[in-house]
């Protein structure tokens, strides 16, 4: 994925502020549910963007609450901009965790995620964040470009903080949305005479998701454990304390950049249908790596198989003008190493 120029001053600022409703209202309302949009963009049952017409046409629409259905309505275009936003989204966490025991499978349907989102760990952080971020990147980038006609329709669900658990998802998608602005970066362009510069134009430009994926990743390894905040009074209100505090108290409040979680994860080491994890057995690993993605370590301690596979590929290709490229085929030996 290339960059994209925002417009230019405070007309970007603005955009972007209001950019930033739109995931918090879709991931809030919902906890999770609107990620069975996710193949909207490629269906051919398209939607009206009428808004006296009810969006019953595509059936995982209905996973949508009646806000997120008239904040799709009142904003025509957004919904393939939205679900683009989230197969993007999806492919980064692939990408990011494919050498971790737990490497972001998905599922089709109104799961994407499977039950790791019933939980309060840090991969459920990440999901959260990255999707957030996916999603504010795609409509963005969609306004840049003008295929989407009111950018500035956007408005708050308004919803409140219930447990620990919403908070954290809130604060996971804020987290998600920060990394995408506090990574843009300004560009400036030049006019004048023999290079002169008495008029430049100045804009914003978005980092790649790829960018964006790399901060989430790294803040989902120094993730905060974090718990109801208390002051220590029975006379607190409940909004005192809506808010969350890290669990040990010699660490600093989370910032709106860091993840956030406060459930240990699983080992994702075996498969359990209670808790959703699919288990490492099978797995590609790298017999030679200390790492993460080593066999040790992916594999838990139960060891692996070694095979042997005969592979063809186009080998010494030529260019010949014009235009014409002529390759052989070379087969070579690749040894894998999977998981017991």
């Amino acid at each position: 994925m290339g960059h994209w120029a925002l417009l230019p001053g405070w007309v970007s600022a603005t955009l972007l502020l209001a950019l930033a409703a739109l995931p918090a209202a879709l991931a809030a309302n919902s906890s999770g549910r609107w990620w069975g949009i996710v193949n909207v963009a490629s269906s051919t049952n398209l939607l009206t963007d009428s808004k006296s017409l009810q969006l019953v046409l595509e059936p995982s629409l209905q996973l949508l609450s009646r806000k997120q259905r008239r904040l799709i309505r009142q904003n025509p275009g957004i919904l393939h901009s939205v679900s683009g936003g989230l197969q993007s989204a999806v492919r980064e966490c692939k990408w990011q965790f494919r050498n971790r025991r737990w490497n972001c499978p998905t599922a089709s349907g109104p799961h994407l995620f499977g039950k790791i989102v019933n939980r309060g760990c840090r991969e459920t952080a990440f999901i959260f964040a990255i999707t957030s971020a996916g999603v504010t990147h795609s409509v963005a980038r969609s306004c840049s470009e003008g295929s989407i006609e009111s950018c500035t329709e956007f408005v708050d669900s308004g919803e409140k903080g219930r447990d620990l658990r919403f908070l954290m998802n809130l604060h996971n998608n804020e987290a998600g949305r920060t990394t995408v602005f506090s990574e843009m970066r300004q560009e400036c362009k030049c006019h004048g005479m023999s290079g002169s510069c008495t008029v430049r134009t100045c804009w914003m430009r978005l980092p790649t998701l790829r960018a964006v994926g790399d901060v989430l990743r790294d803040r989902f390894d120094g993730a905060s454990r974090v718990l109801y905040g208390n002051r220590g009074s029975n006379r607190a209100s409940r909004a005192e304390l809506l808010r969350l505090e890290p669990e040990d108290p010699a660490h600093k409040p989370p910032s709106p950049h860091d993840l956030v979680y406060f459930e240990k994860s699983p080992n994702f080491c075996t498969y359990s249908g209670r808790l959703g994890t699919a288990g490492t057995a099978g797995r590609a690993c790298n017999s030679s790596s200390p790492a993460l993605d080593g066999c040790e370590l992916l594999c838990c301690g139960r060891g692996h198989r070694t095979r042997t596979q005969r592979v063809t590929e186009r080998c010494n290709c030529t260019f010949h003008w014009c235009c014409h490229v002529s390759c052989r085929n070379c087969t070579h030996t690749r040894v894998l190493h999977e998981c017991l």
